[in-house]
């Protein structure tokens, strides 16, 4: 029990300043996070560009999860965890995790660039991909059609991005 003793009273205050400088990094990085995303509205908010609800959401989210990322990061290395091997570790895993999903990354990127330069969006009659159909609905991964059958045809956005976009305008009705 002397030993623990004598340990805490010689460590404990590097420990406590430790901790508390690991708890200054995730509230300062949480903060910064809420700042950033505010910012990021206001410029979105006075751009010419029109950033659809969607991908402001991704962009947010996008924001604050790169910042926080960040802010762990910082933190761990305050508290002295080895940061080399665990963003490698990170490297290895991500690589893995991008290369088993990797069609569905595709589709997410395809969204993106659908999303950014909108040759289609929701009540535009349009063909694409072999189908043709009103867009009832558009996500980052896919887009749902609604034929003039009635039956709804969900395409991958990579098969429309990767292919002719025909844009036949508003359906009236």
């Amino acid at each position: 029990m002397n030993r623990f003793v004598d340990w805490f009273i010689e460590q404990g205050p590097q420990i406590g300043l430790r901790l508390g400088g690991a708890l200054l990094i995730l509230l300062g990085g949480w903060l910064f996070g809420f700042i950033a995303v505010r910012v990021a509205g206001r410029l979105m908010d006075i751009s010419r560009l029109e950033f659809s609800n969607l991908l402001r959401q991704f962009i947010y989210k996008l924001i604050r999860w790169g910042i926080n990322a960040i802010a762990l990061v910082m933190a761990l290395g305050q508290l002295g965890v080895e940061i080399g091997p665990l963003i490698a570790g990170l490297g290895v895993t991500g690589f893995i995790i991008g290369f088993a999903t990797q069609q569905t990354l595709s589709n997410f990127a395809a969204g993106f660039m659908l999303l950014l330069y909108r040759p289609y969006d929701v009540g535009d009659e349009i063909e694409a991909s072999g189908a043709t159909g009103i867009v009832e609905g558009m996500n980052l991964v896919n887009t749902t059609l609604r034929t003039e059958e009635g039956t709804m045809v969900t395409i991958p956005n990579g098969k429309i991005w990767g292919g002719v976009i025909k844009n036949k305008g508003r359906r009236a009705g």
